[in-house]
């Protein structure tokens, strides 16, 4: 099949949606089909190339002030290059102000395919505040319209999707590279060398990325090292990322007389996160849904890259418990689930993991054979696939 993939990323990078919107974009290229990528410029990136298969396309997709926005309509002149192409399905990555899919498929009569990652024109009423403004009704207009024109929409939670689709709505979570990370890392001589610098040896480890946003938990991460150094003598958190609350965080447990037990290593390249992760004995993902509505109004809806990660890792996983996550870290198998927002809770976890290298070791191989199996870039792009090929269907019987 030909098919055009619209995405305001600027792929390839190192960030989520980046690396998300570049293995899809491979993973339908392996499966034998032609993908033409319509993505966001960046410094040092052509404007047009062939990579790893992918005919990628770049436009300068900035808008407003401090040019802090994306918007794919930006991209329209790209159209002209290559709608000429013909495509059998056309897929964008939803977003409330993107919907430049929405009109190359009107133009062209393709069927469209929206991948939906969160409920975006919710979380604009709560940034901008226009909900029931003129503003939040034209958006609300336009979002419906992306909805409407779609013949499949696809979300790790479907109660995302908008309710003009929601019949016409699937449900996927979204992938890892299967072949990047691993336990086989662990005695390797990138992976030796960080347990050293990071003076890991001896410590039970505990590893934790993400950016530093409210709804990663973070402000829980204070109250968590402190519980968790009562419980566990030799404890060590590594905390790679950055973000809005990293200032704020690094200085809360310095005050707290913890800096002993926690390395923030900032912002890492993704492709060091597999030996980062290698190093530790177990992984923190703290997510909160106090600390962002969207999560607690329409219930956990991210199927979490980093997650995914550390699960494929071989690293057995402490995470809250909501749904999605417990699909990635089932119950009894690749982790614990606990309470969100309890320390004490995340603490007594952790303590069990490190009282016990044999329940870790087990958690932590059921957790690499069940992402791997179940949710590796593979694996997800032969259910996109199907998706494309139901899209079709719809759109020659409508």
């Amino acid at each position: 099949m030909r098919i055009l993939y619209i995405s305001n990323e600027d792929v390839p990078a190192d960030h989520a949606g980046a690396v998300h919107t570049w293995e899809v974009a491979r993973g339908l290229v392996r499966r034998g089909h032609s993908v033409t990528l319509i993505s966001a410029s960046a410094p040092g990136k052509a404007a047009r190339e062939r990579l790893g298969g992918v005919d990628v396309f770049r436009a300068d997709m900035r808008v407003g002030p401090g040019a802090g926005i994306k918007c794919d309509l930006r991209a329209a002149r790209l159209l002209v290059h290559v709608l000429g192409r013909g495509y059998d399905a056309i897929m964008e990555r939803f977003l409330t102000l993107n919907g430049l899919g929405t009109i190359a498929a009107a133009i062209t009569g393709a069927p469209l395919l929206l991948e939906v990652n969160s409920p975006h024109l919710e979380e604009v009423y709560l940034r901008w505040n226009v909900e029931g403004k003129v503003a939040g009704r034209a958006l609300e207009r336009w979002v419906d319209a992306q909805f409407k024109r779609a013949d499949i929409a696809f979300a790790p939670n479907p109660a995302i999707i908008r309710p003009v689709c929601r019949e016409r709505a699937r449900k996927i979570l979204w992938g890892v590279d299967e072949n990047s990370f691993g336990r086989n890392l662990r005695e390797s001589d990138e992976t030796r060398a960080i347990r050293e610098r990071l003076n890991l040896e001896g410590r039970f480890a505990v590893f934790f990325v993400g950016s530093f946003h409210p709804w990663q938990g973070v402000a829980d991460l204070p109250a968590i090292i402190g519980e968790t150094a009562k419980q566990i003598s030799n404890v060590k958190f590594v905390l790679a990322g950055d973000g809005p609350l990293h200032r704020d965080i690094v200085e809360k447990i310095a005050s707290a007389g913890m800096s002993d037990r926690a390395v923030f290593l900032g912002r890492q390249p993704h492709s060091r996160l597999p030996y980062l992760i290698a190093a530790a004995d177990a992984a923190l993902a703290p997510f909160n849904d106090a600390y962002y509505p969207p999560l607690a109004e329409f219930g956990f809806f991210w199927a979490p890259t980093k997650v995914l990660e550390y699960a494929a890792s071989g690293l057995p996983v402490v995470t809250a418990d909501y749904p999605v996550l417990d699909e990635i870290v089932p119950p009894g198998g690749g982790g614990i689930l606990v309470r969100p927002g309890e320390p004490t809770a995340y603490a007594e976890a952790l303590a069990e993991l490190a009282a016990d290298p044999a329940k870790r070791e087990a958690m932590g191989a059921f957790a690499e054979t069940h992402v791997k199996e179940n949710f590796g870039w593979r694996r997800h792009a032969e259910i996109l696939e199907g998706f494309i090929e139901e899209a079709i269907n719809i759109r020659k019987n409508r």
